[in-house]
């Protein structure tokens, strides 16, 4: 049986556009992306079904979340969509995450075409971006949330004035 291109890529066999890489999976650009930026979360390990390895499907689906998270930061699209899609060309679990710039991208349009300077570029983009802790906002006192709380008299009317209208 032939390797899987899947399998290929996440064991470097095939040189791709890494943006992370760890013990259960690998994260690479599309060279065929449908939107700037789509990435293919695959695990190292071969299997076709999610649920064939729950385990490392979980794994999977944490390490999508924070691509994403780093997509959004780097690429700052307007969404961020996931898909499980089995494909009966590559019969290899994989997660793809579409950043999406204002339209719905999956199968509407056909896959763009980009120059390798530019996804090595959008690739170093998103892993800095992963590099950076999400800022946590500093938590407030109580006096500053009840003060946010409380409207102002203008406000107030307008919210009265709309409850009435409608």
């Amino acid at each position: 049986m032939e390797e899987c291109v899947f399998c290929q890529i996440a064991s470097r066999k095939i040189p791709s556009f890494l943006v992370h890489e760890d013990e259960k999976c690998v994260v690479v650009l599309d060279i065929q992306p449908r939107t700037r930026g789509m990435c293919l979360v695959i695990p190292k390990k071969h299997f076709f079904e999610f649920y064939e390895d729950p385990d490392t499907s979980v794994e999977c689906f944490k390490v999508a979340l924070s691509v994403g998270e780093a997509i959004h930061k780097a690429l700052q699209p307007t969404h961020i969509f996931f898909s499980i899609i089995p494909s009966e060309k590559v019969k290899h679990f994989h997660i793809r995450i579409y950043p999406s710039y204002g339209e719905t991208p999956l199968f509407e349009k056909p896959p763009e075409e980009v120059q390798k300077s530019e996804l090595e570029k959008i690739a170093e983009s998103i892993r800095q971006a992963m590099e950076k802790p999400t800022e946590v906002p500093e938590e407030k006192s109580v006096e500053e949330e009840e003060k946010e709380k409380t409207r102002s008299p203008e406000t107030i009317y307008r919210i009265r004035r709309d409850i009435e209208i409608t």
